[in-house]
């Protein structure tokens, strides 16, 4: 006898309580307040998001997930219950943030943080990291 699999439904409610018992609502919620909010200082500090950099990173994303096809994009956002419109607004908003960062690090000047000795150590190490990837070639 076939197993047949049962459709059930799940309300965003019931998720919304999952993730607040669980202890997982506020952290998302924070993530999801601070990339607003970066996104809003980005804008406004003149940042923009061309086309070709939100079609640059749709395809990344696609890549990234094994979307090969469009019916397989497709298909993951019904499994998921996204829109293109969603697709499309989170990856503007990485672009966003990415695009600020940039700026605040040119403005900042990274010396001031290369004295903080955890930033010294992880560059250490990557420089490091770098030198035995090309020693091992």
């Amino acid at each position: 006898m076939a197993n047949k699999k049962q459709e059930i439904e799940i309300a965003v409610a019931e998720v919304v309580d999952y993730l607040r018992i669980t202890g997982q609502f506020s952290p998302a919620l924070k993530s999801v307040v601070e990339r607003k909010v970066t996104a809003l200082a980005a804008r406004k500090s003149g940042i923009k998001v061309s086309t070709k950099q939100l079609q640059s990173a749709a395809d990344t994303f696609r890549a990234m997930n094994g979307l090969i096809k469009a019916s397989d994009t497709e298909k993951w956002l019904k499994q998921n219950g996204l829109t293109v419109d969603a697709l499309e607004e989170y990856l503007e908003t990485n672009i966003l943030i990415n695009g600020f960062k940039n700026k605040l690090e040119k403005k900042a000047g990274a010396a001031k943080y290369m004295k903080a000795p955890i930033i010294k150590e992880s560059v250490k190490e990557l420089i490091y990291k770098d030198w035995l990837e090309n020693e091992m070639k």
